[in-house]
């Protein structure tokens, strides 16, 4: 723990005590000695406290998200011998952040609901799924989350050219090498409407039809794009977001990928604008070798 004039840092997570490449953890939960320094020192200190969490993977910080006595929380990994000066370029407010989550932190009961002698990634009557594309329980924080000290406000273009509905023929996607490339692109404008210069990180998502072929669950949904930008107080952006094929196929128990038909929707800042439907039989795209 940390403490300058009225700012308050607490800096915990695991070590190698607890997991390296020799050592797998039993335990996805803050310890327990640590989580109870945090509760003593809400009892002592009024100012907010600014938590900065070092793992190499997902801890249970509910705990954290839902204290209203914390101010902040950074999940830094490990971040080797430049992490302490980046840390505090954050906290300190030199640095506007905006890192995505590239993982799901799960609750700590997640470790007894799913068995680590089954590495199936799709849900079950007996696991809840994996990752942000099969999991169905609820996340202490999703993939692909992250804050910034600034806002964004994002919107479709207006674009004429742009339809809320496309359809195509499974035929001739599977006959127009294009479609390798992109079967369609989508236009979104960001624009900063905050107080300050920041980057945003911009995450299109595909929702494949919720049903279940030979035995095969599709992801709940599939990043297929994602871009980076900076953006001063008060600009715009366009960015273009490219679908091509590879982003809609399923891929079957045993490793074949699959072209199927129905409505995929697209998904951008949780707005759902745009649907493709995809029309005929489904189609084996490659067969597993």
């Amino acid at each position: 723990m940390a403490r300058r004039a009225d700012v308050v840092i607490y800096i915990g997570g695991s070590s190698q005590h607890l997991e390296h490449e020799g050592l797998d953890r039993v335990s996805i939960a803050l310890p327990d000695i640590q989580l109870a320094l945090v509760q003593q020192l809400e009892k002592v200190v009024r100012s907010p406290i600014h938590v900065i969490i070092m793992s190499g993977s997902s801890l249970d910080l509910s705990y954290f998200r839902d204290s209203s006595q914390i101010g902040s929380l950074i999940w830094a990994g490990y971040p080797g011998e430049s992490g302490g000066d980046a840390i505090a370029s954050i906290v300190f407010g030199q640095y506007n952040p905006a890192g995505r989550l590239p993982i799901t932190f799960y609750p700590s009961s997640y470790v007894d609901q799913v068995s680590m002698f089954d590495m199936s990634m799709r849900p079950s009557n007996v696991s809840p799924g994996r990752t942000y594309r099969f999991y169905t329980g609820q996340v202490v924080f999703p993939f692909g989350y992250g804050l910034s000290f600034t806002t964004f406000s994002y919107s479709w273009s207006n674009d004429s050219s742009t339809r809320t509905m496309s359809s195509y023929s499974i035929q001739s996607l599977v006959n127009n090498k294009q479609s390798l490339r992109s079967i369609q692109s989508f236009r979104v404008n960001v624009t900063n409407t905050g107080t300050r210069n920041g980057d945003e990180v911009v995450l299109g998502y595909i929702v494949p039809p919720q049903i279940v072929r030979h035995g095969v669950t599709p992801p709940l949904k599939q990043l297929f794009c994602f871009q980076r930008i900076n953006l001063n107080v008060g600009e715009t952006k366009q960015i273009v977001l490219p679908l091509n094929i590879q982003s809609i196929l399923t891929i079957a128990h045993d490793g074949s990928k699959w072209i199927h038909p129905g409505q995929y929707q697209i998904i951008v800042d949780n707005q759902h604008r745009f649907t493709i439907q995809l029309q005929g039989s489904s189609y084996l795209w490659q067969q597993f070798k």
